[in-house]
């Protein structure tokens, strides 16, 4: 459980190919066990690159914080105070109204 209600996850601003570059390596270099976003895992769905991230951030923060790691990620990542589960929801939203005005000008 994150201590004083912080989380670390993925900036919403910051594209995808920044976002899975972090991701990437957060699973790789970081030494994140990153199985829980795998499909048919826990935390597969959303199947998104902003959820996947979130959920990594968010374990390598909580795990290493407190050995000096921070939450940056290249500027992939973000610390809040909200409950990350409402702010994927959040995200979600956020992407879905992008397609929808995508298909409105297409």
């Amino acid at each position: 459980k994150a201590e004083f209600g912080q989380w670390c996850v993925a900036d919403p601003q910051i594209p995808d190919s920044v976002t899975q570059s972090a991701l990437n390596w957060a699973c790789q270099q970081g030494g994140v066990d990153c199985s829980t976003i795998q499909p048919n895992q826990p935390c597969f769905e959303p199947n998104t690159i902003k959820n996947h991230a979130s959920v990594v951030f968010n374990n390598y923060y909580q795990i290493l914080k407190h050995m000096g790691a921070d939450c940056y990620f290249s500027s992939a990542a973000i610390l809040t105070q909200r409950d990350p589960s409402n702010y994927l929801i959040s995200l979600i939203n956020q992407d879905l109204d992008l397609l929808y005005v995508y298909d409105l000008m297409i």
